[in-house]
């Protein structure tokens, strides 16, 4: 019979080990979490770039294929229109409501997105252009709507619609701070 000798060790891990061990992991994923949320509010800023580029030309399309006028509005509801483009936005034919708040009825909206619930992306128009609205050929009269997307303070991109009805985007390499 085999008795084990008083100096060999039992294999494994001791509880100290292992609570150093998940103490180490704990801090590395507390510093590592900063940088991945920044990550991902960049990551969706630039989603939500690429879909207002999508969706305001999406609406052009509707009005040249109605031959009615269209409206794109900011919307966290659905109903009514709002003020930050991350939230969402609504598609509707536009009868000529002279707010701007909300369509005429509900059986004029045409399509509805909710947006992100993250508070860090944040997409606002220019303050004098606080939705768009589309002729029946396409054309978006008076001042360029123009879209500023920024992620956790800092201007991401851009999305502009000239007074044609054309859409562009533009992305920020450099660290600008979010306009108000």
């Amino acid at each position: 019979m085999h008795r084990p000798s008083p100096l060999s060790r039992p294999r494994g891990f001791t509880l100290l080990e292992l609570m150093v061990t998940l103490l180490i992991l704990a801090v590395l994923c507390a510093l590592a979490l900063p940088s991945l949320s920044a990550s991902v509010s960049r990551m969706r800023a630039e989603m939500l770039r690429m879909q207002l580029v999508s969706v305001f030309n999406s609406a052009r399309s509707t009005a040249i294929t109605r031959a009615a006028p269209v409206a794109v509005c900011p919307s966290e509801d659905g109903m009514h229109c709002g003020n930050d483009w991350s939230r969402g936005w609504l598609i509707h034919l536009d009868r000529g409501s002279e707010s701007g708040t909300a369509p005429p009825s509900p059986t004029d909206v045409l399509q509805y997105r909710p947006g992100y619930r993250d508070g860090s992306v944040v997409a606002r128009s220019s303050q004098n252009r606080p939705r768009l609205r589309l002729q029946p050929d396409g054309r978006s009269g008076g001042s360029p709507l123009t879209v500023a997307i920024c992620a956790g303070g800092q201007l991401h991109g851009e999305v502009v619609v000239n007074n044609v009805g054309r859409t562009r985007a533009a992305r920020r390499r450099d660290t600008v701070d979010c306009p108000h």
